[in-house]
């Protein structure tokens, strides 16, 4: 007999693994509210999922662990995705200044720096 929390982690976790799979970018603050949300549940039932185990529970503890394995790598590629998506618009941010203002590295001081070697 596999424990109710055991049988909860999977689900809330086989939930991860699937919203993971979801890149479109419209809906991502709805994916990371529900990536959090779940998160929470896990960690909710976690102090519930405590030795002894029984034979059925460390087998079925065998596959969480690889389902684990598999949750952990897609939520590493999201967050990659987040912090390449935040470097673009920094960069965007960045290139708009410097186009609406192409004059503001100019020295200003009257003197020119050939910049060229």
């Amino acid at each position: 007999m596999i424990r109710e929390s055991l049988n909860a982690w999977r689900n809330v976790t086989e939930q991860l693994v699937h919203i993971l799979d979801e890149r479109e970018e419209g809906k991502r603050d709805a994916i990371i509210a529900q990536i959090e949300e779940l998160l929470n549940q896990r960690d909710f039932l976690q102090p519930s999922i405590q030795e002894p185990f029984t034979e059925e529970e460390k087998t079925f503890g065998q596959a969480l662990l690889s389902l684990e394995k598999i949750l952990q790598a897609k939520l590493k590629v999201y967050m990659k995705d987040i912090r390449i998506d935040i470097s673009d618009q920094q960069k965007k941010k960045v290139s708009v200044h410097a186009y609406m203002d192409p004059y503001n590295q100019v020295f200003r001081d009257g003197t020119f720096y050939d910049k060229k070697k």
